[in-house]
């Protein structure tokens, strides 16, 4: 899977560090709580983060759900 695949504007957290690609949003949320992985919305965006590593089309949803999620979680 191309984790590497770019998202089409960097993401930049409150705490200095920036998500790019598809590996950076996945480490984001390895880095979260384990409580905090298995909330619903974190879910959905492991699937959408899978999903736009397979297709390039679904970048655009993943980054959408990658930043609702942050921002449930007070990181943008």
């Amino acid at each position: 899977m191309p984790w590497t695949r770019k998202l089409h504007s960097p993401i930049f957290l409150h705490d200095g560090r920036t998500i790019a690609t598809l590996a950076d949003a996945r480490q984001c949320m390895l880095d979260l709580r384990e409580r905090h992985q298995r909330n619903a919305h974190w879910r959905y965006v492991g699937e959408m983060l899978i999903n736009a590593s397979r297709k390039q089309s679904a970048v655009p949803e993943a980054e959408a759900q990658l930043k609702v999620a942050l921002k449930a979680e007070g990181l943008i």
